[in-house]
């Protein structure tokens, strides 16, 4: 089997985690606490900070599952014209560019509050 294929389905697997992560977030159904969620000292010093946050984390994180479950489809779909360390880069930075987004909009949203 390909290399390619193998780092489609490792990198969908994520991508399915890390939807199944955001919808408890986006959905409000996680409390403050010290394991998940975006956890900064602002945002676990009020309800009224936590909830918009980790509303605004969840739903970027599913967005982010999605784009990196599209780019693992992508190097499937390519994998013969693509070399392995091709598709291994192009998820990787899918996968770094998702997170570093979910950040970047999790700090914005808590400045607003």
């Amino acid at each position: 089997m390909n290399d390619n294929i193998y780092a489609a389905l490792l990198f969908s697997i994520v991508g399915i985690i890390y939807i199944g992560l955001g919808i408890p977030l986006l959905l409000g159904r996680i409390p403050p606490n010290a394991w998940y969620g975006c956890r900064t000292q602002k945002t676990l010093s009020s309800d009224e900070i936590w909830y918009p946050v980790n509303r605004v984390t969840g739903r970027y994180m599913i967005v982010s599952g999605v784009a990196i479950i599209l780019s693992a489809l992508g190097v499937f779909i390519f994998r013969r014209s693509l070399g392995p360390n091709h598709g291994a880069a192009i998820l990787l930075v899918v996968l770094v560019l998702s997170v570093l987004g979910v950040v970047v909009e999790s700090l914005r949203a808590q400045r607003k509050r």
